[in-house]
């Protein structure tokens, strides 16, 4: 076997000669320094991400995680421990390890302990001295994920027409409880898509624009959610006509969230398509709001002006999974992926 090391793109290449194993197999030998520094042992499984013009190799054991360590005697840190645990699972990391020189102070004890109402699966060791947090590994689909969240919003929708047809208010102590379990599940959503493995250079860019789309989801559940309580706080203004108006752009939304998401698995380019001109039909009432205004309630109107933001969000996610669908059902290159879990 041929051993050479050489230098190109100011790293270290090892050359390796393929083997024969068996009538059909090729095999080749992994080198011994990069075997001991990630504890590679026999019987272990390896990543091998298809890249193209080349394989990756990638352990999965301990060594491979992404650790962060932040030493409590910054005051910057003191302040921000939650913010680094909640940066830290979005983004795909596995461990956060806080020190100190002395006892940790309780109020940041407990400030971290609230994070397991906020992170799902995260768990905490508890030392005098350090506080680890385990970040875990959720094994459910992104798309599954981002569907789920999708038709959480929606019911958010279906709610406040069904208030604005009944008068019968949820309370601002109820929105609030549904709009914490919506954000429990952004963060678990991002998380996902931010630990997703590219398996090439096209399904590493569909892993991107997939997290593009899982954030324009994120801003769209949290501008419902402060469109609900706008529709508390002037429900009491509008007329009943008004009511009905705002109740059926509503509708159009619930059906247009439902359905964005509802494209994604199978990929539907049909029902992708359904949900645009829905969009549309609510953005295209941005033509005529000075009319509107003058015939309108100032509540009508400020609804409605929130209904179209939200709308415009929902048109640019709509847009990418439009191209979602036309990929995974139309494509012919063979470099593309196709149909690949995610």
């Amino acid at each position: 076997m041929a051993r050479r090391n050489g230098r190109g793109n100011g790293q270290n290449i090892l050359y390796r000669k393929i083997q024969r194993l068996g009538a059909s197999s090729l095999i080749v030998t992994l080198p011994k320094d990069w075997v001991r520094r990630h504890g590679v042992k026999v019987g272990d499984i390896l990543s091998v991400y298809d890249e193209g013009d080349k394989l990756v190799i990638a352990p999965n054991g301990d060594s491979y995680k992404i650790k962060l360590r932040f030493g409590l005697n910054h005051t910057h840190v003191e302040r921000h421990t939650s913010r680094i645990i909640l940066c830290s699972y979005v983004f795909g990391l596995d461990r956060v390890t806080f020190y100190s020189n002395k006892t940790i102070k309780k109020d940041i004890v407990d400030r971290i302990l609230k994070m397991q109402n906020i992170l799902e699966g995260i768990r905490i060791n508890l030392n005098d001295d350090s506080i680890e947090i385990d970040m875990p590994k959720h094994n459910e689909l992104l798309m599954d994920v981002l569907i789920q969240y999708g038709r959480e919003i929606s019911r958010l929708y279906s709610l406040y027409h069904t208030m604005l047809r009944t008068n019968k208010l949820v309370s601002k102590e109820e929105l609030e409880a549904m709009y914490n379990r919506l954000m429990r599940l952004n963060y678990k959503l991002l998380r996902i898509a931010n630990s997703v493995k590219s398996i090439n250079k096209m399904h590493e860019r569909k892993c991107r624009y997939m997290v593009s789309a899982s954030n324009l989801i994120g801003i769209v559940a949290d501008s419902t959610y402060k469109l609900g309580l706008d529709i508390l706080q002037v429900i009491d203004t509008l007329s009943e006509n008004e009511k009905e108006r705002l109740a059926v752009l509503l509708e159009l939304m619930e059906v247009a969230v439902s359905t964005i998401v509802n494209s994604l698995k199978p990929p539907s380019v049909k029902k992708s398509e359904e949900s645009y001109m829905k969009i549309k039909t609510i953005i295209s009432m941005e033509d005529d709001m000075g009319k509107i205004i003058e015939e309108s309630s100032p509540g009508f109107a400020y609804l409605l002006a929130k209904i179209i933001e939200i709308a415009r969000i929902l048109e640019i996610a709509e847009h990418i999974m439009l191209c979602n669908a036309i990929y995974e059902k139309y494509n012919e290159s063979p470099s593309l992926p196709r149909n690949v879990p995610m």
